[in-house]
């Protein structure tokens, strides 16, 4: 009797070893991945996730990438989740300057360490921020703006609480002395929207949210970052051109995994995102949305990940902006 239990034992374990060994050995990934969007919909990350999720899942043989969309305070509740998830490569999040740098700051209570508990995938893209008004508006110049500011409190959008769009917004407004009230959104597209309405008075967004709204004339841009002009709006000056090159701060998107997920997985994501990014019309389709493609792998992204926690809580703390 007792020999009987000890080989049910040993057949067991070598069983349970087997199927352990099997599922090592699939190679990745066998199963569907989950991209969790801390943002809503129709959002400037929205963009970059339907782009590259599309291209890499064709070049993976039809792999079914999933979209997860986990808006809410301010992208943490996506970014959360997404910390949280097995670190297996099956649940990845795509993530923003304010999603995985500025709410370390942002918030007191963070629930978990945005470096140590983060593990950087790739850099994607950015986006520069331009300064738009309501296509009725009286304010035809950033002088002008801001002079009506000076007279007036004047409302401007943000797409979250403490998103870049509402830090550089509060920066300007502190360096100019205008008067303002801040009004927060849940995402960009819900932003614009209003200010296309003109039930806000302008907006510093991301030049991906608005290029089209300013193509179509339904939006006013005043003013826009970057080294250079933008080559679509030539007459259009920059931040540097009107003396505020301290605020230029662009939006970036990059790619995240749980910190423990696999070297060989987070490789694999970093190299079949480099052959998107390189693939011919890639920039076209990524500037048609407003972006630039900005590709950095793997370990040159965790480098970039931890300069920029530290430059975006800098900027909290100049602004006094806080998140709760």
């Amino acid at each position: 009797m007792k020999n009987r239990h000890i080989v049910t034992f040993i057949s067991t374990l070598v069983l349970g070893l087997c199927v352990l060994i099997q599922a090592q050995a699939q190679p990745y990934p066998s199963k569907p991945v989950r991209l969790i969007i801390p943002f809503p919909p129709g959002g400037t990350t929205d963009v970059v996730a339907r782009l590259i999720t599309t291209r890499v899942g064709a070049m993976w043989g039809g792999q079914a990438i999933i979209l997860d969309y986990r808006a809410g305070a301010s992208g943490l509740i996506g970014a959360t989740a997404g910390v949280r998830a097995a670190p297996d490569g099956y649940v990845l999040t795509l993530g923003n300057n304010q999603s995985h740098a500025s709410n370390a700051s942002l918030y007191t209570n963070l629930g978990f360490d945005m470096i140590k508990d983060v593990q950087p995938v790739a850099m994607l893209a950015r986006s520069r921020h331009v300064v738009v008004v309501p296509a009725n508006s009286p304010y035809r110049t950033i002088k002008e703006l801001i002079s009506g500011g000076q007279t007036k409190p004047l409302n401007y959008a943000s797409s979250s609480p403490g998103s870049s769009s509402h830090m550089v917004s509060e920066m300007f407004r502190l360096q100019t002395r205008m008067q303002g009230v801040h009004i927060p959104y849940k995402g960009a597209a819900a932003a614009v929207v209003d200010v296309i309405a003109g039930h806000v008075d302008f907006m510093t967004a991301s030049y991906g949210s608005a290029a089209g709204h300013i193509q179509s004339g339904k939006l006013r841009a005043l003013m826009i970052s970057g080294e250079q002009r933008e080559p679509k709006l030539p007459n259009l000056p920059t931040f540097a051109e009107e003396g505020y090159e301290a605020l230029a701060a662009d939006v970036w998107v990059g790619l995240f995994a749980p910190a423990g997920t696999p070297r060989t997985v987070v490789q694999q994501w970093s190299d079949a995102l480099a052959k998107v990014m390189a693939q011919s019309d890639i920039k076209e389709r990524f500037e048609a949305a407003g972006f630039d493609p900005w590709y950095k792998a793997a370990q040159e992204m965790e480098q970039f990940h931890s300069s920029e926690v530290l430059r975006w809580g800098k900027m909290v703390r100049d602004t006094g902006v806080k998140v709760e």
